[in-house]
């Protein structure tokens, strides 16, 4: 059967520990981020901004993530890095109007988190959802704008297979909200009902999913063990190798219905 007449059309990802894996990790997410935040400072500064503590902007940045991300687990509103580092700097009194954002986004350099890989089978799974005509797309709950994620897309040779990419920073709201999920959908033309969204937490992705009306996969890597509280996945795979059976089930299925 085509996969024009197959009603799945269509199979979305979440990024971090489903198609790239994050158990090799040394640190914290946010001792990654020092030696960019570095980076952006040693911008500013070139640019004629006083700072009289550049570890205390640091602490500060931090302290402002740990807030933004509070409030946006309460009211699903996405977490935008780059109103992250401006509430920054305006705690250390910087003059705003005279610092060009995006020169300094760009300034920080984004880059693969060393640690962080492609799990052994992601590039050999997407080859073949590609060869089968599946739409693929990405969502990520990032506060990081999808420009400066592609920079890690790139490095794992991932960009090319997703023409639609959105973080939550552009989309304006973090899984579970729907809409992240019908904005990227809306960009690939495709209805829920012919959609499957695979990710690896229950509460973010799988929920989500399944209040947005997709068929929800939820992966299960070896190192992680987040329990489903009450969300359930309409199927769970151990590795992306698994999600293939689960597609060709769903198209026999669907041969079925057909006759």
């Amino acid at each position: 059967m085509s996969p024009m007449q197959n009603p799945i059309q269509a199979i979305l990802f979440d990024l971090d520990d489903t198609l790239i894996d994050w158990s090799g990790r040394q640190g914290t997410y946010f001792s990654s981020m020092i030696p960019h935040l570095d980076n952006m400072l040693d911008h500013l500064e070139a640019g004629g901004h006083a700072l009289t503590d550049r570890e205390g902007f640091k602490t500060t940045l931090g302290e402002t993530l740990v807030s933004h991300w509070s409030e946006a687990k309460v009211t699903l509103q996405a977490v935008d890095f780059r109103r992250v580092v401006q509430d920054t700097c305006r705690a250390h009194y910087l003059d705003t109007s005279r610092i060009d954002l995006m020169e300094l986004l760009h300034a920080y350099d984004n880059k693969a988190i060393p640690g962080v890989d492609l799990f052994p089978d992601t590039i050999a799974v997407l080859d073949e959802l590609r060869d089968r005509g599946y739409k693929l797309g990405l969502i990520t709950n990032s506060m990081l704008p999808m420009w400066m994620r592609d920079a890690e897309l790139r490095a794992y040779d991932l960009l090319d297979y997703f023409p639609v990419r959105l973080s939550s920073g552009d989309a304006g709201y973090i899984k579970p909200h729907p809409q992240i999920y019908h904005a990227a959908l809306d960009q690939m033309d495709v209805r829920p009902a012919q959609a499957v969204f695979v990710g690896d937490r229950p509460g973010n992705d799988i929920a989500g999913a399944n209040a947005a009306g997709l068929t929800s996969v939820l992966l299960t890597p070896p190192h992680l063990n987040y329990e489903l509280n009450g969300v359930t996945p309409d199927h769970i795979i151990g590795t992306l190798s698994d999600l293939l059976p689960v597609l060709t089930a769903l198209e026999r299925t669907t041969e079925k219905n057909d006759v």
